[in-house]
């Protein structure tokens, strides 16, 4: 029979074995928990992936049987999108802002003679002179004329400028006028032609007051009237009374 020294060892040991079975059997039953549950989370993937495969081969099945000309002509047609080559946009164009010069362009810039409004006697000869600027691009030679194209050529005549002007260059250009004889305000215009006989460039005008020079006559004292003799001068003289005739006896 046992005595109460040699039970006590023995319980504790049966405390111990109980123990350690019960770790034992908890860490085999989480252990296949956590395996269960990592194997379900792989089918899971496995299926969802051989569930999109399959659904892409069937686009592309139908895209085939749809579009087989259009596919085959483009191998590209059946890559994703972001793995196809992309085409740069193209940037809008911009308008071109160059902008072409005229061979010949004569702008005006003065009247050097003659300003307009000028009162100029009937008959009397005169020249016209203005001023413009070549601003085309060719070269006006001593051959271009000034030519009448307009109003009251007043007698002028198509007259050669007689120099070379270079773009960017001025130069004075005249015609010889008469003054017409008929009184009141004439207006005359004028341009330029190259050497084909094509007018170019602003008109040029003339405009005179042709007759008397009434401008000319003011502030001059008019003529005095001759003034009136003394009234006795002025008197007329009384007529001598007729001789009385001589009776005849």
């Amino acid at each position: 029979m046992m005595n109460k020294k040699t039970k006590t060892p023995l319980l504790w040991s049966g405390v111990v074995f109980l123990f350690a079975a019960g770790i034992t059997m908890i860490s085999l039953y989480f252990g296949n928990v956590e395996d269960t549950a990592t194997k379900d989370i792989n089918a899971v993937y496995t299926h969802a992936a051989l569930t999109v495969a399959a659904q892409q081969q069937t686009m592309q099945v139908e895209i085939l049987s749809a579009t087989p000309n259009a596919i085959l002509s483009s191998p590209t047609a059946l890559l994703p999108v972001a793995s196809q080559p992309q085409t740069p946009a193209l940037l809008p164009s911009v308008p071109s802002t160059a902008v072409s010069i005229a061979c010949d362009v004569a702008v005006y810039v003065s009247d050097v003679s003659i300003p307009d409004g000028t009162t100029i006697a009937a008959g009397e000869y005169f020249t016209k002179t203005w001023k413009v600027s070549n601003l085309g691009a060719c070269t006006w030679t001593e051959t271009y004329q000034l030519v009448f194209v307009a109003g009251d050529s007043l007698g002028g005549k198509a007259t050669a400028i007689g120099k070379i002007v270079k773009p960017g260059e001025s130069v004075d250009v005249s015609v010889v006028l008469t003054s017409s004889a008929a009184a009141g305000s004439i207006t005359g215009s004028w341009r330029l032609a190259n050497d084909q006989g094509q007018t170019f460039g602003d008109a040029l005008t003339v405009v005179i007051n042709s007759g008397v020079d009434y401008t000319a006559t003011v502030g001059v004292a008019e003529t005095a009237l001759p003034t009136s003799t003394s009234a006795a001068a002025t008197e007329i003289p009384a007529e001598t009374p007729a001789p009385t005739e001589t009776p005849v006896e």
